[in-house]
């Protein structure tokens, strides 16, 4: 009898982003604990890191859509969203949204940018956090176990109703971290190739790649080498 495992929807011509373990603060015990294929993070200790990792794939055009699930319920600092420049968010070791290059979707319900935050939606300890990213309109959303927040719809294009305001002409990675550094605040990734929690329904994007747990927006896509 072969042991229960998780497994990858990777094949040799198509590959799904990841947690990337070289972009993180290194050289010091704070560095971040990659498990599970790198699709699971958290940092060694209490108060360890505020950047965990960004996705090992960035995208500079298109729609595009990935899960992240709080790994616990102490996990009561956590941020998700996006960084144009990861290298200086891990150098730094930004939580997302502290950078004027990055926002996040933190566990209080505010969305951060350049280290304030806006009321958006929300809080949220364990729960499954949609990231909608837009870079053909330049806006980002924001779900909550499928709820898009502050009356968000990714498909209302330029209009953007409910949409986070980003940069234009930069390339964006998915990113998760922890704002005080009171807990470990543990987070899963998955962007379509692998959960590290069960999928209890199953959903794929348009060009029937990935598996999720909320419904894909309409017109947005994994975050694998053949949509790319």
């Amino acid at each position: 009898n072969l042991a229960a495992t998780d497994q990858a929807t990777d094949t040799p011509t198509n590959n799904f982003a990841t947690y990337n373990p070289l972009q993180v603060q290194v050289g010091t015990a704070n560095e971040p604990i990659f498990r599970e294929g790198n699709l699971h993070i958290h940092g060694a200790t209490t108060g360890a890191i505020q950047f965990h990792a960004p996705s090992t794939i960035g995208v500079s055009a298109g729609k595009w859509y990935a899960e992240f699930k709080g790994g616990s319920a102490s996990n009561q600092n956590g941020t998700v969203g996006v960084t144009y420049d990861p290298a200086e968010d891990a150098r730094n070791d930004h939580y997302i949204g502290e950078s004027a290059f990055a926002w996040g979707y933190a566990f209080d319900g505010d969305v951060y940018h350049t280290d304030s935050g806006t009321a958006y939606g929300d809080t949220y300890t364990t729960e499954i956090i949609g990231v909608a990213l837009d870079l053909d309109n330049d806006k980002l959303y924001f779900s909550i176990n499928g709820t898009f927040q502050n009356s968000g719809d990714p498909t209302s294009g330029a209009t953007g109703t409910g949409a986070v305001d980003i940069d234009t002409g930069e390339t964006y990675f998915f990113a998760t971290g922890d704002i005080n550094l009171i807990y470990v605040n543990p987070f899963e990734a998955n962007f379509g190739g692998c959960s590290v929690s069960a999928i209890s329904s199953g959903n794929a994007d348009a060009n029937g790649y990935g598996n999720f747990e909320y419904a894909v927006p309409s017109g947005y896509y994994a975050l694998c080498t053949k949509n790319l």
